[in-house]
């Protein structure tokens, strides 16, 4: 079985491609935070709406990313689906963002 290849090594510094990133977050409303780990570093960016949880994104250096937020649990199986279905279509529509092959 061939493993999927590692997307190349962006040309600028890690370090400024987080910054980067949390700048735009932060200019869209969203509260940014960047931590130094052995690792690397991490940002974690969380949007928040009056009277509901929030939702978050985490991305690493490395351009590994998480989205997450609370869902309805009042919502139908249906339409949770159909509402997850829609955020990894957003995701993964063909974005210069989203790393082809990468797991």
């Amino acid at each position: 079985m061939e493993l999927p290849q590692r997307p190349e090594a962006p040309a600028r510094a890690p370090a400024d491609w987080i910054r980067g990133i949390a700048a735009g977050l932060s200019a869209a409303g969203l509260s940014t935070v960047i931590a130094e780990t052995s690792a690397g570093l991490d940002l974690t960016a969380t949007a928040c709406r009056s009277g509901r949880r929030g939702a978050e994104v985490i991305i690493d250096e490395d351009g590994y990313a998480e989205l997450r937020w609370w869902t309805d649990q009042a919502a139908t199986p249906a339409a949770a689906t159909a509402a997850l279905a829609r955020v990894l279509a957003a995701a993964l529509a063909g974005s210069p963002a989203v790393a082809d092959g990468a797991s």
